[in-house]
């Protein structure tokens, strides 16, 4: 069995679900595969190049494959600029008969959104359809963009020929559960889309860390190693005196400071405030009274040759990540077993 898992929008929550559906599989004793043809979350560890959700399922889910065979394609623009949609579907259908060899179900990540990768003719539709898979649709956001972005990536994927299986809307907070139940689900399904779960927004799952940030930004990482798992709940630029910018990380906790791989004064002074991790700016290395004390407290020092304000604004476009950690792990998948009809999506 396969199943192809699309999103109406970017950051809708699609890696989630998959991955909640993939452990309640997995629990049930059957063979799972993952197959992530267009990598976006790109991270690199020696000489391999994978995306961190194919990382993510491999460690979840007891995948043999390595992460980076999980993902076909890389960086996105370049391929645009090749033009060689029609090389890359048939390697896509070949890769996914390898990495499905043996598998009772497979699990297939679409693109960021259901029209990205229509260029190379390998949108979320055109995917589903090539592999012959149905399609899960993951929305989110308010009322009326779940009911219209839902219809429109629904018109789209049956417009290209995939078979659409049903609707999850996912990350609902609280407040809003009854509203959607109460009207965006009959909307959807008056147009004949099958809402298979709402799903309530959960915090916990989601975690930005150092880990994180430092795949994102290929930093280096320079001491505190033991910290990379801690959470990040603030970033915030230390350019200003250290008088200045003690009053502001005193106001934060668990803070991802960024700031001048120079600035030995703020760097030291981070360390007497609640600090989780030190993003080092323009390539210089930091004293090592600095990196002696990072060790001693666990805080991850990481460098990156580009300038404070370029670093801050890649910091601040990272998205949180799900975490392999076995408490996020049964978390998550409790939360897709009580508000998702799963066991009818997986058959």
């Amino acid at each position: 069995m396969k199943i192809l898992i699309a999103s109406t929008r970017t950051s809708a929550g699609k890696t989630a679900v998959g991955l909640g559906l993939g452990l309640l599989a997995h629990e049930g004793g059957r063979e799972v595969g993952y197959f992530k043809p267009l990598a976006d979350r790109i991270a690199s560890r020696g000489e391999a190049v994978y995306d961190c959700d194919a990382e993510l399922f491999r460690a979840a889910l007891e995948i043999q494959e390595g992460p980076e065979s999980l993902s076909l394609v890389h960086d996105y623009a370049t391929l645009i600029e090749d033009r060689r949609g029609e090389d890359l579907k048939q390697a896509v259908l070949e890769r996914f008969k390898e990495l499905s060899a043996e598998k009772e179900l497979m699990l297939i990540e679409g693109p960021r959104n259901y029209s990205y990768g229509s260029f190379l003719k390998l949108s979320a539709g055109e995917l589903a359809a090539a592999l012959k898979s149905p399609v899960l649709l993951v929305a989110n956001g308010g009322l009326g963009v779940v009911v219209d972005k839902t219809l429109a990536a629904a018109y789209f994927v049956r417009s290209l020929g995939a078979k659409l299986r049903g609707v999850v809307i996912n990350s609902v907070p609280q407040g809003e559960r009854e509203e959607m139940a109460g009207v965006a689900k009959p909307a959807l399904e008056e147009r004949g889309l099958e809402v298979l779960g709402i799903v309530p927004h959960m915090e916990e799952l989601a975690l930005l860390t150092p880990r994180r940030i430092a795949e994102a930004l290929q930093a280096r990482i320079l001491a505190g190693e033991e910290g990379l798992d801690q959470r990040v709940e603030s970033t915030l630029v230390g350019a200003m005196t250290v008088d200045q910018a003690l009053k502001g990380l005193r106001r934060y906790r668990n803070v991802g400071l960024i700031t001048g791989g120079d600035r030995a004064d703020m760097q030291l002074a981070a360390f007497e405030v609640s600090t989780t991790c030190l993003v080092l700016t323009g390539g210089v290395y930091p004293d090592a009274i600095v990196l002696a004390k990072a060790d001693e407290l666990e805080i991850p020092v990481l460098l990156v040759p580009q300038d404070t304000y370029a670093t801050a604004r890649r910091v601040e476009a990272i998205e949180p990540q799900l975490s392999a950690e076995e408490e996020k792990l049964e978390l998550l998948r409790q939360l897709i077993a009580e508000h998702v009809a799963w066991e009818g999506l997986l058959g």
